[in-house]
C-alpha cells in the first residue's frame, strides 16, 4: 500500500470515529510526532562536540571519584 492509500484509508476511517475515538487518535498522532522530535534532539546532543569531549576516554578520571 502506498501511502498515498494508506492517507486516504485513514481518512475514510477517521470520518466515521465517534469524537472520543478522534481525541484519543490526535493524542496518538501528537505522541508519534513528539516522540521523533525527542529522538532527533537526542541524536543531535550525543553528536555534539560538548558531549563528546564529556565522553571522552580523557574524562574517565573524575569515574574513580564515584566508585567510592
Amino acid at each position: 500500500m502506498t501511502p498515498l492509500e494508506m492517507k486516504k484509508q485513514i481518512t475514510s476511517l477517521l470520518d466515521s470515529l465517534t469524537d472520543t475515538k478522534l481525541a484519543v487518535i490526535l493524542d496518538f498522532t501528537q505522541y508519534l510526532a513528539e516522540r521523533d522530535t525527542a529522538s532527533d534532539w537526542l541524536t543531535t546532543q550525543m553528536q555534539s562536540k560538548a558531549y563528546q569531549d564529556w565522553t571522552s576516554e580523557e574524562n574517565d578520571v573524575y569515574d574513580e571519584g564515584f566508585t567510592e
